[in-house]
């Protein structure tokens, strides 16, 4: 048996209290199965909380799960068993009280990354997460063993973002002693008799399987970095008592040395409520945003496309990725779901390199309704005021647009206030890599230390790659950025058949937009009601005058049956 079954053997057991008779198991079974299905419905509700925060991805819950629920099924099973000494025996051999544990740590905690993961030393595939990025250390001349894939630790908890790596060990004095006794040192019971003992070397020490997972978890760390950094391993032994036995103490101490934080029974503290807790585990990222969000041109596009505003239906002349846009807004609205509870009303700008971008790119391809869109969210008509705004975009919208959003979104020049020249060395050697509308935005919202909203992956994640490149980069360095999950490009234009006049081609696609939105209207409400399951106000309730578009459409369409001059 390896040392880490040793140690997970030793970890599930429940001290056995000595007695002339033996309880019987009904009560024990029912004080544990009542608790395991505690630990799961805390987990349904932490489950439910990433849910509405939508972070069911950022947090890997699954395998514990599985683990509580297998141990409940045991326990369950037990119940229909006879009772007797073996069952009893089984019954206090449950490894909740360990499963419990980790519970209550990862309650305790800030930024829960996951619960029970394997990390391996290197082969960084089996290990990913979006928080851990792995070092090659053997590449760099820094490993300190073989380079074999199979080498690996399992972290019980893992939080602060990844930076905090905590190992959980039921382990007692006494099973200590045991181990240490296996490895040839000896005890009569007394701390003052030196005879009954003789030292142990250090190698010995290392033998022991606590000293072991220690010292692996401790390997395992310096492979990998979190934001730069790497991480910390703590060691928690609720049943060791230190003070007691010198040789214990020395394991402890052991440890230490080989780099972990330990905590024992007397450093700990309870675990506060599950509904107190919920909120450190997984904060909502939106109550971090800077009072003044700056918004980015794939955001701003999002803010005026149809198919965040209306139904859009699948046109044969769709490439995929508008194909997969209509899907996934029929599966959930990114303006009412999403970008609406994020913007919530907050002061909005944009960079005037990302609104003229914005502008060359609704200029060429936006439909008329995208168009108008537009010219509401980046209004520059003094006489107009939000509410006047907010109310023309509803009109553009099958969706119910909130009273505060602050319209329009104001424009401004990326260097005002000098803010650029107060970026860190790193943020400048980062932003050499971009284009320039991705300068403006992304070094404005550095430099000021407001919010970027953007749906840009490749650019978010090529400023974690590049910055991940230096090391022990502190934490206020890194910048603000919020990466919206879904992206909303605009409708865009069929492409023309090489057959069709010039002189008439143009007319094909912009014609019947009216018409179309007003379908699209319907349908939006036709969805809405179906959700909502009761009849959705009409705030539009004479539709949209589409008298002169169906005759325009019919002269278009007159037109192309004629021949060509």
């Amino acid at each position: 048996m390896t040392h880490d079954n040793v140690l997970e053997e030793s970890q599930g057991a429940i001290d056995e209290t000595e007695e002339d008779e033996e309880p019987s198991v009904v009560p024990i079974l029912m004080n544990l199965t009542g608790r395991a299905k505690t630990l799961l419905s805390e987990l349904q509700a932490f489950q439910e909380h990433l849910r509405k925060l939508k972070r069911q991805r950022d947090v890997e819950l699954a395998h514990f799960r599985s683990t509580v629920q297998s141990e409940l099924s045991m326990l369950e099973r037990l119940a229909s068993k006879p009772d007797g000494a073996q069952t009893i025996h089984i019954a206090r051999s449950s490894n909740l009280p360990f499963l419990e544990t980790i519970w209550n740590i990862a309650k305790k905690s800030k930024n829960l990354v996951a619960l029970q993961k394997a990390v391996y030393f290197n082969n960084p595939s089996k290990s990913l997460s979006q928080s851990l990025h792995h070092v090659d250390l053997n590449a760099e001349g820094n490993g300190t063993r073989p380079g074999r894939k199979s080498d690996r630790a399992t972290v019980d908890t893992l939080t602060d973002g990844g930076l905090t790596w905590t190992k959980v060990s039921l382990v007692t004095n006494t099973r200590l002693l045991f181990d240490l006794a296996k490895q040839g040192w000896q005890s009569d019971g007394s701390e003052d008799d030196e005879e009954g003992s003789f030292p142990v070397s250090s190698d010995d020490d290392d033998d022991v399987p606590l000293v072991k997972t220690a010292k692996e978890l401790c390997l395992a760390s310096h492979s990998y970095r979190v934001r730069t950094r790497k991480p910390v391993v703590n060691l928690v032994l609720p049943r060791i008592i230190l003070g007691e036995t010198d040789e214990i103490d020395k394991i402890i101490a052991k440890c230490r040395a080989a780099g972990a934080t330990v905590f024992t029974e007397k450093d700990l503290v309870p675990a506060p409520a599950i509904t107190d807790a919920l909120h450190n585990m997984a904060a909502d990222p939106i109550d971090d945003f800077s009072s003044t969000l700056n918004i980015d041109c794939t955001i701003l596009l999002a803010l005026v496309s149809e198919f965040s505003h209306a139904k859009v239906h699948k046109e044969p002349w769709f490439h995929k990725s508008l194909q997969r846009q209509v899907e996934i807004e029929g599966n959930e609205n990114l303006l009412p779901a999403i970008l609406y509870p994020a913007l919530g009303a907050r002061s909005l700008v944009c960079t005037r390199e990302a609104a003229v971008r914005m502008q060359e790119i609704v200029d060429t391809i936006g439909t008329p309704s995208e168009k108008a869109r537009t010219a509401i969210l980046m209004s520059d008509d003094a006489s107009k005021s939000q509410s006047e705004l907010v109310d023309e975009m509803q009109q553009w919208s099958s969706y119910l647009v909130p009273k505060e959003w602050q319209l329009p979104i104001q424009v401004i020049d990326q260097h005002e206030d000098e803010c650029q020249k107060s970026l860190p060395q790193e943020a400048l050697t980062v932003c050499q890599n971009m284009t320039a509308i991705n300068r403006s935005v992304f070094a404005y919202g550095w430099a000021s230390g407001r919010t970027t909203i953007t749906s840009n992956r490749t650019v978010v994640k090529q400023i974690e790659n590049d910055l991940e490149k230096f090391e022990d980069v502190d934490g206020s360095v890194w910048p603000k950025i919020w990466l919206c999950a879904t992206a909303r490009s605009l409708v865009g234009k069929e492409k023309t058949r090489r057959d069709v006049p010039k002189e008439v081609k143009s007319g094909a696609w912009p014609l019947p937009d009216p018409l179309k939105r007003e379908q699209q209207r319907r349908n939006g409400l036709d969805v809405l009601q179906k959700r909502a399951g009761h009849d959705v106000e009409d705030l539009r309730p004479n539709g949209y005058d589409c008298d002169d578009v169906i005759e325009a459409k019919l002269a278009a369409a007159q037109a192309l049956k004629s021949p060509a001059s």
